[in-house]
C-alpha cells in the first residue's frame, strides 16, 4: 500500500509508482486526491503547491 497522507481540508497526497505506462510516464508520483477523488499526478513539490499549500501536507505529517 502506498504511503498517503491526508490534510484536515480532505485533501490527501500519496506517492505511487507507474509502470508499463503506454505515455512513458514511469516512475514515482504524487497523487494529489480531493475528497477521494483524483485530480492530478505530479512529479515536483512546486507542482504539488498549484493543488494546495503546502503548510497542509507539513501539518498532515506532524500529525503521523
Amino acid at each position: 500500500m502506498a504511503d498517503r497522507r491526508h490534510t484536515e481540508s480532505g485533501r490527501s497526497v500519496e506517492v505511487i509508482r507507474l509502470t508499463c505506462t503506454p505515455n512513458r510516464r514511469d516512475g514515482e508520483w504524487l497523487r494529489v486526491r480531493y475528497l477521494c477523488y483524483w485530480i492530478a499526478d505530479v512529479r515536483q513539490l512546486a507542482e504539488l503547491a498549484l493543488w494546495f499549500a503546502l503548510a497542509e501536507l507539513q501539518e498532515a505529517l506532524a500529525r503521523r
